[in-house]
C-alpha cells in the first residue's frame, strides 16, 4: 500500500508542477510588475538624471548663441591738463559713448540654428539613455523571473524527491529495493540542494542590478515577480528595421548633430563677411555748444593677415559635417546588422519554447507515465523511473532558463528598434 500511495503522490506532484500549472499559482500570487521596476528605473536612476541634467544645460546654450555682444558704454576726456584731478571739471572736452557691434548677414540666426540641432542630440542622448536603461530592466527582470521559477521546481523537486527516498527505504526494509538505490536517491536529493544554492546566489545578484537601477540599497527585497504575457512577436523582420531607421534615438541624434555641424559651416562661411560697428556720442564742451557724433565702421574679415583663421575655421567644419556623414552611414549599417541579429535570436528563442510546449514538455510527461505504469507493474526498475523523473525535471528547468533567455533577447530587440513591441 505505501508503494501505490507514493506512485498517487509521485504522478499528483509530476501533474501538479507541469510549467503551465506553475505559471497559473505563479501568476495568482504575484505582486510585483515588470511596469513598476521600469517607471521606478526611469525616476531614480542617477545616471539617466545626470543625462538629463546635461541635456538640460546644452539647451540653455541657445539664447546664448543668438545673443548680441554686450554693448559698451565710456566717457572720453580731451585736453585735460596734466595737473588737473578733475578731467570733468578741468577738461576742454568730455564725450560721453555708447556702441555696438551688429553682426550682418544672419550670422547670429546660424548659431542659434547650430545650438538648437546640439540641444536635440542632448535630448536624443537622454532618449536612448532611456532605452538602454528600460532594456537593462527588463533583463534583469527576466533573469529573476527565470530564477525565481527555476527555484520553485527546485523546491518542489527536493520535496518530491525527500518523499522519493522516504519510500525507497520503505521497499528496501521490505526487500523490495536495494541499498543502491536509496543511496542514488539521496545522492540526487543532495544535488537538488546544491543546485538551489547556485539558483538562490544567481538570484541575489540579479536583484542587486535590480536596485542599482532604481537606485535603491542592494538588499532590498524585490518580492515574487509577474508573469510577462509569453507572445510571439506580431511585427515582421520588415517593419521592425523600418522602426528601428525611424524611432532609434542614437540615429536621430546623429542626424541633429549633421544638422548642427552644416550649420556652424555656413556660419563660419559667413564669418568671411564683415560686421557693422555703431557708436553714438555726446560732447560736452566746456566753452561752446555741446554736440552730438555718430560713428558707423566694419570689421574686414577678408584682410590677407585675418582671412587665415576664417579659411581655417571653414575647413575644420567641413570636416566635422563630412564625418559625421560618414559615422551617420555606419551607423545605420550597424542598427540594421543589430536588428538582424536580435530578430534571428528572438526568432530562434520563440521557435525553441513552441517545441518545449507542443512536444519536448508533454511528450516526456508521457513517457514519464508511461514508466510509472511500468514501474507499477513491476515491469521496471527503480532507477529507470528515476531517470525519467529526472530527465523531465531537468527540461522543466531547461523551459524556465529558455524563456528567461527569450524575454532577455525581446528587451534588446526593443533596444535596437528604439521603441517598445506590443
Amino acid at each position: 500500500m505505501k508503494v501505490q500511495r507514493f506512485i498517487v503522490f509521485f504522478v499528483a506532484t509530476v501533474l501538479l508542477h507541469s510549467p503551465g500549472s506553475v505559471r497559473a499559482r505563479d501568476a495568482a500570487d504575484s505582486s510585483v510588475s515588470l511596469s513598476s521596476f521600469v517607471d521606478q528605473a526611469l525616476k531614480a536612476n542617477p545616471g539617466l538624471e545626470a543625462k538629463r541634467s546635461r541635456a538640460r544645460g546644452v539647451e540653455a546654450r541657445i539664447p546664448q548663441a543668438g545673443a548680441w555682444d554686450d554693448p559698451q558704454a565710456g566717457v572720453d576726456f580731451f585736453a585735460t591738463p596734466i595737473t588737473s584731478a578733475n578731467p570733468f571739471k578741468d577738461g576742454m572736452e568730455t564725450d560721453y559713448f555708447i556702441q555696438q557691434m551688429i553682426p550682418l548677414f544672419g550670422k547670429k540666426g546660424l548659431m542659434n540654428d547650430a545650438a538648437s540641432a546640439g540641444a536635440r542630440t542632448a535630448e536624443q542622448t537622454v532618449f536612448a539613455a532611456e532605452r538602454n536603461l528600460r532594456a537593462d530592466v527588463k533583463k534583469t527582470y527576466a533573469m529573476i523571473f527565470s530564477a525565481q521559477r527555476r527555484i520553485g521546481v527546485n523546491i518542489e523537486n527536493q520535496r518530491l524527491l525527500g518523499q522519493i527516498v522516504e519510500t525507497a527505504r520503505v521497499k528496501y526494509r521490505v526487500g523490495q529495493a536495494t541499498q543502491g538505490d536509496v543511496l542514488k536517491v539521496q545522492v540526487e536529493l543532495a544535488k537538488l540542494q546544491n543546485e538551489g544554492a547556485e539558483l538562490e546566489q544567481e538570484l541575489v545578484n540579479a536583484t542587486a542590478m535590480m536596485n542599482a537601477l532604481r537606485n535603491m540599497p542592494a538588499a532590498t527585497p524585490i518580492g515574487h515577480v509577474a508573469d510577462v504575457p509569453l507572445a510571439k512577436i506580431s511585427d515582421t523582420f520588415e517593419d521592425l528595421m523600418a522602426r528601428a531607421l525611424e524611432s532609434r534615438p542614437e540615429l536621430r541624434g546623429m542626424k541633429y548633430e549633421l544638422e548642427m555641424n552644416k550649420a556652424e559651416l555656413a556660419a563660419s562661411e559667413r564669418e568671411r563677411l564683415p560686421d557693422l560697428m555703431v557708436r553714438g556720442m555726446y560732447k560736452q564742451m566746456r566753452e561752446g555748444t555741446d554736440q552730438w557724433a555718430a560713428m558707423f565702421s566694419i570689421n574686414i574679415p577678408f584682410a590677407p593677415w585675418a582671412s587665415g583663421k576664417y579659411s581655417g575655421k571653414t575647413e575644420e567644419n567641413a570636416l566635422a559635417t563630412r564625418a559625421t556623414e560618414l559615422s551617420l552611414s555606419e551607423m545605420k549599417n550597424m542598427i540594421q546588422a543589430e536588428v538582424r541579429e536580435m530578430w534571428a535570436k528572438t526568432s530562434s528563442k520563440w521557435q525553441q519554447i513552441e517545441r518545449f510546449r507542443q512536444a519536448i514538455l508533454p511528450q516526456s510527461d508521457q513517457s514519464l507515465h508511461s514508466m510509472l505504469a511500468a514501474y507499477e507493474a513491476n515491469q521496471t526498475d527503480f532507477l529507470s523511473l528515476l531517470d525519467s523523473y529526472r530527465m523531465v525535471q531537468m527540461l522543466k528547468m531547461d523551459y524556465y532558463m529558455l524563456v528567461g533567455e527569450y524575454f532577455v533577447n525581446v528587451a534588446q530587440l526593443e533596444r535596437a528598434i528604439g521603441s517598445d513591441l506590443d
